[in-house]
């Protein structure tokens, strides 16, 4: 008990002490000038000038901020920011690392694929063919059940996928008529022999030569010459017209 109290008389003396020191400290700068109180300041520091002239409990000292931490009024609403808090250039949304978008090539332009030759994918995707013909059969059982509309579009469906395969036997032929063009071109310049060579124009006239023995032969001359007939005549209708 004795040493609490002689430490407290202590506080107090030295309290008291303190106080009479600033006191005198007061009395002093009231008979200097502001010029010199403004030197003095700047000899001192601002912090131990003012220990001196307030006192050591005067002086806070600095606490770390803490953060604080914004709540939402309501779970639906969003959370509020400080506005002190500098925004970032694009914003968070945008600077989301984007997924690369799936990259499509077509094989048959593409050097990853190797090189294309025409004979070798024909050859492969021969049963395509075949796949038209079944879908052509099907196509026809339906037209019988169906009426108006919908029997249109399913004419224009089989005779798209009829031509599709009429104009691959006519790749296929032209091929064929090719190839043995050339092999007839090399076989004169083994033997030593000037080739020939036919021009666009003896071709197409072969072409159609071929394509009017095929129509004879399956009995589609007159028909595809009817067509033809038709075809010509609006022609020349149009051509009258416009004259």
């Amino acid at each position: 008990m004795a040493s609490s109290s002689e430490s407290s008389a202590a506080s107090d003396h030295d309290a008291s002490s303190d106080d009479e020191t600033q006191n005198a400290i007061r009395v002093d700068l009231k008979g200097m000038s502001l010029e010199e109180i403004m030197q003095l300041k700047e000899q001192l520091g601002s912090r131990v000038y003012k220990e001196a002239v307030l006192g050591s409990k005067s002086v806070k000292a600095k606490q770390p901020k803490t953060k604080v931490e914004l709540k939402r009024l309501n779970k639906n609403r969003p959370r509020e920011i400080s506005a002190k808090r500098q925004v970032p250039f694009l914003g968070s949304e945008l600077r989301v690392e984007r997924k690369k978008e799936t990259e499509l090539r077509d094989p048959r332009f593409d050097e990853r694929a190797g090189d294309y030759h025409i004979d070798t994918f024909k050859k492969n995707y021969r049963f395509i063919s075949q796949i038209r013909d079944k879908e052509v059969s099907q196509l026809k059982k339906q037209l019988n059940n169906v009426d108006g509309e919908e029997k249109q579009k399913i004419k224009h469906s089989m005779q798209r996928l009829i031509n599709k395969n009429v104009e691959d036997k006519k790749w296929s032929l032209k091929q064929k008529i090719l190839k043995n063009e050339r092999k007839k071109i090399q076989k004169a310049h083994d033997e030593g022999r000037q080739p020939h060579y036919i021009t666009k124009k003896e071709r197409r006239a072969k072409e159609l030569v071929a394509q009017f023995e095929q129509l004879k032969n399956t009995g589609k001359l007159n028909k595809h010459l009817e067509k033809r007939r038709k075809k010509n005549a609006a022609k020349d209708r149009k051509r009258i017209s416009i004259e």
